[in-house]
């Protein structure tokens, strides 16, 4: 009984380590048209992840069905007061066969779907996933050649966090500045600013960033301009 019990909850976690690989490094086909506009996807690319989608939503819904239906079973088998081993043991069998089935489906049309998008969209979708769509706004997209800087924020009361997503290779300086004040951030941190006082998002790269900002703008610089009136803590 007790080793039942031991490989029901190792089956568990199992499959609750699985699902966060998938989340860490796939999109889902709702992630990625939820941020459409914020990663500038094609009509094509969204038509190509439609069909993906479509084809594999049936068959993953009735193995999801099937799974649900036979751990219930499973369930009562383990909550009998005499448990007959073999019979658990095959049913047991049953459900990591469905499980199997389903984990394969599931990882089929993630990677599907991931292989649809840019490194530029992935990169971008790693920071929108954990930003709910109601609560963010697109401050700007700038495109200069092959770059692409997106911001966007986070309500936090009147405040937004904001993060800087760069198709830009290397660590570019992020430089918040409004008139003769500037501040410098990595790609990485979040900027707590007054979702209105963005005035510009503008993207510097090559000689010119090495003119301004020397060995730093190497790798390029993102310039966030500050309305005049807008009110921002240089000092810390």
């Amino acid at each position: 009984m007790k080793k039942l019990l031991t490989i029901c909850l190792m089956l568990v976690i199992a499959q609750g380590h699985a699902q966060d690989i998938f989340k860490e490094t796939l999109f889902s086909a709702d992630l990625v048209m939820d941020n459409r506009e914020f990663i500038s996807l094609t009509d094509q690319q969204a038509e190509n992840i439609k069909k993906i989608h479509n084809q594999n939503a049936g068959a993953f819904k009735s193995l999801k069905w099937d799974l649900d239906n036979e751990n219930e079973r499973l369930k009562k088998m383990l909550s009998a007061k005499r448990i007959d081993q073999n019979a658990v043991q095959r049913q047991m069998d049953l459900v990591l066969s469905l499980e199997n089935q389903l984990k394969i489906k599931q990882l089929n049309t993630l990677v599907a779907i991931k292989n649809e998008l840019t490194e530029s969209q992935q990169e971008e979708l790693k920071i929108l996933r954990y930003s709910p769509v109601n609560d963010r706004k697109l401050f700007g997209t700038v495109n200069k050649g092959n770059e692409k800087t997106v911001a966007t924020s986070k309500a936090q009361g009147g405040t937004g966090v904001v993060s800087i997503t760069s198709g830009i290779e290397g660590e570019p300086v992020i430089i918040v500045k409004q008139g003769s004040k500037e501040k410098k951030f990595k790609r990485s941190d979040t900027i707590g600013l007054d979702q209105k006082s963005i005035e510009t998002v503008s993207v510097i790269k090559g000689s010119s960033a090495w003119e301004l900002y020397g060995a730093e703008g190497k790798n390029g610089v993102v310039v966030i301009t500050l309305k005049k009136e807008a009110d921002f803590n240089f000092e810390e």
